[in-house]
């Protein structure tokens, strides 16, 4: 996401804090300090209260059915019923075509103009205008996601060729909760970037317009002709079709009850879980962590299979190198799955940061609370061992259900990509991991530290490879887009789906720490999934950056890291 014509950071540096100019066509004294703020959206209380839902039928995908998707976990420790390819259209430089040509493979306008088109098309307007198409997707298939730094103009989305739109709506309302029923937090502004995340399904045809790409300078107020934008989608297989109910008005009147109950669930987070037949706490008692007595919990199934539904665990370390230097690992049936530092495990580090988001939080207490389903078919093994001096007490628990594991089952796993020093010139890809067997990707950590007096560090774009494709299903805009912020913003934030945890005070050198778990929008494979991310940075620097990437995957899956035995 290129800032050059923009401020595009605060120099920190001892004594002095100043504005840092990178190619500026505006002198430093025109730069406010502050970005104008975005308005505020209304609450829930647009929406009505939580009602009956109606029952879908067997296999149906619609509006309905992905809602319940946005707040059910279990759906992605399963292979879909109905399988999907992750998609994403956006305003990418298209002078990025192959890693051979390395000045178009870095490029870095990322940005639609009248002259630098980077999407569909343009077309003629009905009113002597423009409509500048953003997506053109063939069916049958889903929009689940909506991002843009500057939204703009009146937003269109067309469903299977219906001249008339399914959904017109001013595209900055919509995609910062001001155009009810997609309140926040289904759009919601987090660290200056706009984000919907609703499901508009399609059986035939998805197109998606804009009539302008001017908006107001996010520092100034002018007007600049520029829009940032990613949309996210899922595709599914031709057979599909005669199960997918197209989004339409009456499919959000038979939404109306789970609109409700999904918002509330996105805001207020998911419900401890209850007792019921067939689940059980088991607590991990407290106990003295150090070099020499690591601490493991073993958990057996009972006949069938079973499944860690939540795992809590507290620790008296606060210290961040020494937490840092304390791995959880977690074993399925013999396969250590999971091996990564225990805070990084939990969404955010190095040290113990409150916050919330759907399947990972960390309590005001400081307790770890991770919600992905985890299913196993004999026994599950967790072990929190410390590879430092001195001594930490830990207790915990966990929640297991009886689950049947099956053939369409799959194991969790998190893959840390650890601690890498890295050089920001010449242009790199960062290789986070590739993943080999089936299943799909459902979250992303990543920690930055960047050092003092120099400048933003986030432009460089993920680049997801799925089944050993040659050019990424997955080509963003920035790291921050990815994370759902935009502008190189230094605040911390918190949504169901990402969050920015841990941000440096009073410029761009020290630590940062953001995640994102793709819960509507997870990234399927059959075979492969290759994650790079551009190392793209203002300055000639070095930075320091880890990463784990959350997946599930059937048994016999593997990772590009070694693991220690």
């Amino acid at each position: 996401m290129r800032k050059s014509d923009l401020a595009i950071g605060l120099l920190a540096t001892a004594g002095f804090c100043g504005i840092l100019w990178l190619g500026s066509e505006r002198a430093p004294e025109e730069q406010p300090a502050r970005p104008i703020e975005p308005p505020s959206p209304p609450a829930l209380a647009a929406l009505p209260p939580p009602g009956p839902e109606p029952t879908p039928a067997p296999g149906e995908i619609s509006v309905l059915t992905l809602l319940h998707e946005m707040v059910d976990l279990d759906h992605l420790a399963r292979l879909p019923v109905t399988r999907f390819a992750a998609g994403q259209t956006a305003s990418t430089d298209r002078r990025s075509k192959a890693p051979s040509d390395a000045a178009g493979w870095f490029a870095n306008d990322d940005f639609v103009t009248d002259t630098e088109a980077n999407l569909v098309r343009v077309e003629a307007a009905p009113d002597g205008g423009k409509r500048y198409v953003l997506l053109d997707a063939a069916g049958p298939g889903a929009v689940v996601r909506i991002w843009s730094a500057n939204p703009t103009g009146t937003l269109r989305i067309y469903v299977d060729d219906d001249p008339r739109p399914a959904l017109e709506a001013p595209m900055a309302a919509l995609l910062s909760g001001g155009f009810p029923p997609f309140v926040a937090p289904f759009g919601q502004v987090t660290a200056r970037g706009y984000s919907l995340y609703f499901p508009v399904p399609y059986r035939r045809r998805c197109v998606i317009t804009v009539d302008s790409i001017v908006s107001p300078d996010p520092f100034t107020g002018r007007p600049t002709a520029k829009l940032y934008y990613q949309i996210g989608t899922r595709t599914y297989r031709p057979a599909a079709a005669g199960d997918l109910r197209p989004y339409a008005p009456t499919e959000l009147a038979r939404a109306g009850g789970a609109i409700a109950r999904t918002a509330l669930l996105l805001r207020d987070g998911l419900p401890a879980p209850s007792p019921r037949p067939g689940r059980r706490t088991i607590a991990l008692p407290t106990a003295t962590l150090d070099r020499e007595h690591p601490i493991s919990l073993t958990v057996p199934a009972p006949a069938g299979g079973a499944r860690l539904t939540e795992l809590r665990l507290a620790t008296s370390e606060r210290a961040p190198d020494k937490l840092r230097g304390t791995t959880l690992t977690i074993a399925f049936d013999g396969d250590e799955t999971v091996s990564a530092p225990l805070v990084e495990f939990f969404g955010t580090g190095p040290e113990i940061v409150p916050y919330r988001s759907l399947p990972m939080s960390i309590e005001p207490d400081g307790t770890l609370v991770c919600r992905f389903p985890m299913p196993f078919r004999k026994r599950a093994v967790l072990r929190v061992s410390r590879d430092g001096t001195g001594a930490a007490e830990l207790h915990g628990s966990v929640t297991v259900d009886a689950a049947a594991f099956d053939a369409a089952s799959m194991l969790f796993r998190a893959t840390w990509r650890p601690r890498a020093v890295l050089r920001t010139r010449p242009f790199q890809d960062w290789h986070i991991a590739t993943l080999e067997g089936t299943g799909q990707q459902v979250g992303t950590l990543l920690d930055v530290e960047n050092p003092p007096g120099v400048g933003w560090w986030g432009e460089g774009d993920e680049k997801i490879f799925v089944d050993g494709e040659s050019f990424p299903s997955l080509f963003g805009t920035g790291t921050e887009d990815y994370f759902g912020y935009a502008w190189s913003q230094t605040e911390t934030f918190a949504h169901a789906y990402h969050a920015q945890t841990r941000t440096p005070a009073g410029g761009f050198g020290g630590l940062f720490s953001m995640n994102r778990f793709l819960v509507l929008d997870p990234v399927p494979f059959e075979r492969s999934l290759r994650f790079d991310l551009e190392i793209w940075h203002w300055s000639d620097t070095s930075i320091a950056a880890d990463a784990i990437l959350y997946w599930y995957a059937r048994p016999g899956a593997r990772d590009d890291h070694p693991r220690a035995p």
